[in-house]
């Protein structure tokens, strides 16, 4: 789900599109995202990602632990889908793809590796929201939907995200270290 656009004068006035359509939930490291209109997720000037991938710690669970059936089931799924691949030989643009799953039950966990320094101002909305001028009813200009998840993460954190519907997404995950922003982009391959 992206913004239906046929060029970039059309992606500079249109609507940001909401990431609650499709994230039932999710958070990263101890910290639960939130909803917001974020005034600051568009920047003049990005510097290179530092999120990225690790390969670790990425599975799903299920999030109804009275059920051993849906545990096992969970333990299956991961074993069968390789959810991230960061191999040194595959192609960079490849190391952002997820492979994830839909439900309001599975809880998809991914790791992220985030640096060394504190990430503050750490949101997730769609890729394509940050080409819009954020403007869409009620909102002040700039004003682009997100969800928070906080301040003052580094190191390995892994995100817990929960999918209502299934579908290819392109996504991004925002953090601020110092006067520097940054955008990790990430395409979302969420399967039924």
């Amino acid at each position: 789900m992206n913004i239906q656009t046929q060029s970039w004068a059309d992606l500079q006035v249109a609507q940001p599109i909401d990431p609650k359509s499709v994230i039932m939930g999710v958070s990263l490291g101890a910290n639960a995202g939130s909803f917001t209109r974020s005034t600051n997720a568009l920047q003049a000037a990005w510097v290179a990602p530092v999120a990225n991938y690790t390969g670790s710690n990425t599975k799903v669970n299920s999030w109804d632990t009275t059920d051993a059936a849906t545990g096992q089931d969970a333990i299956q799924w991961t074993f069968n889908h390789q959810m991230v691949n960061v191999a040194a030989n595959i192609p960079g643009a490849l190391n952002n793809v997820a492979f994830l799953r839909a439900g309001k039950i599975w809880d998809n966990q991914i790791e992220f590796a985030l640096g060394g320094a504190a990430n503050n101002n750490i949101q997730l909305t769609f890729r394509d929201n940050l080409g819009t001028t954020g403007q869409f009813l009620n909102s002040a200009t700039g004003s682009v939907p997100v969800i928070s998840l906080g301040n003052g993460l580094n190191g390995a954190q892994i995100m817990h995200v929960t999918f209502l519907q299934p579908g290819i997404f392109q996504m991004v995950l925002i953090s601020q270290i110092g006067a520097n922003w940054s955008a990790f982009p990430m395409e979302w391959i969420v399967l039924p």
